[in-house]
């Protein structure tokens, strides 16, 4: 029995010295991305992810202040892009509505 306890022992240490290596390792690896992440600036913005998600038509509808009517207008017109999910559910692009909105301000007003 003693002899089952020892061995049982020496296995469980063999194991902890494994598992140690392996976390040596991790560590490594982490730092290594770490120096990476640090090194290489943050581009990434709320504002930049905002503006590829999808809108739908009431909130197109209140960013341009436009009718239903207007903002189809416009889609057939070939403006900006409508997005269909499915049969019911369109989509528009939020960085296509405020490229659009850039383009309208762009052009001068005649005074």
């Amino acid at each position: 029995m003693d002899t089952m306890v020892r061995l049982a022992i020496e296995r469980m240490n063999e194991e902890i010295e494994k598992l140690k290596l392996v976390v040596k390792e991790q560590q490594v690896q982490i730092s290594q991305l770490q120096k990476r992440s640090t090194s290489q600036p943050v581009t990434e913005t709320v504002i930049d992810r905002k503006e590829d998600e999808l809108l739908d038509l009431q909130q197109v509808k209140k960013i341009l202040n436009i009718g239903r009517n207007s903002l189809l207008k416009l889609v057939k017109e070939g403006v900006f892009k409508a997005i269909k999910l499915n049969r019911r559910t369109v989509r528009y692009s939020r960085q296509a509505i405020m490229d659009y909105i850039e383009r309208i301000r762009a052009i001068p007003t005649a005074e």
